[in-house]
């Protein structure tokens, strides 16, 4: 069974203590990641697992909470990373729910990644947490790359047409399987199967019954188990649907 995990940090240091040994038993287990960076640092070892291990592969972008220090040079610098076989722009959004950045910031540094993506011709993945999703909307409709995912999806983001009609993919991660999240279960009914994306977001938000541990690629097993079991299907034709639908958004040959 081919799984594609969208949205995973095996460069973060929790994984310092064993990632080789991690990637290799992805690898054996036909797991392919999307390592999504958070700032310039991370965006460059996103680019070198990728270089590195042919199951993984790079995003470049910067996080909300960092915007406050985002600057032409940084953009530069990530324009550059880009071109270093990354196959999407982010992990770029809006956060108001911490609000580690001022709000103006984080505007100002998703627009421009947002361009940036246009004219490069790559997928987005966005970060949407808070009460921003309106401000988000507003930015996307203005500047709309057409192709990219709404990262960690969940209820709070309200029903999914929006982001669908301007052509994103949904991520779907770990806490589908919470037992209070009915109400995100209920909500996969109204996604398209081509659109859906499983993620784990590692190493945070491990699923049932691993919450309080470390999350990893290979647990996005269950949430693909998770998802087949709501919406009655095997779990294989769910872990082959989202593993196609992955490779065709970042364009990776399935």
């Amino acid at each position: 069974m081919r799984l594609f995990d969208s949205h995973a940090h095996l460069d973060f240091p929790q994984f310092d203590p064993d990632r080789e040994h991690v990637i290799q038993e992805l690898s054996e287990k036909g797991v392919f990641v999307a390592n999504v960076g958070v700032d310039l640092k991370s965006s460059w070892a996103s680019v070198e697992l990728a270089r590195k291990h042919g199951n993984i592969f790079a995003a470049c972008g910067i996080h909300p909470h960092d915007a406050k220090d985002f600057s032409e040079d940084i953009l530069k610098k990530l324009a550059a990373l880009l071109d270093w076989g990354a196959v999407a722009v982010g992990e770029c959004g809006l956060d108001y729910f911490r609000d580690l950045s001022p709000r103006e910031d984080q505007r100002r540094a998703f627009r421009a990644q947002l361009e940036l993506a246009v004219e490069k011709g790559l997928p987005v993945i966005v970060h949407l947490r808070g009460e921003a999703r309106d401000e988000l909307l507003e930015i996307l409709r203005e500047v709309n790359p057409g192709k990219g995912v709404i990262h960690a999806f969940s209820a709070a983001h309200g029903h999914p047409r929006d982001f669908l009609d301007l052509g994103f993919h949904i991520g779907i991660g770990g806490p589908v399987t919470y037992k209070k999240n009915a109400a995100l279960r209920a909500l996969l009914r109204e996604i398209p199967l081509e659109r859906l994306l499983v993620e784990t977001d590692s190493p945070y938000l491990p699923p049932e019954p691993f919450r309080g541990k470390r999350n990893d690629p290979g647990k996005v097993r269950l949430v693909v188990e998770k998802i087949a079991e709501v919406l009655c299907m095997p779990p294989a034709e769910v872990a082959e649907i989202t593993f196609r639908n992955a490779c065709e958004l970042f364009e990776i040959p399935a």
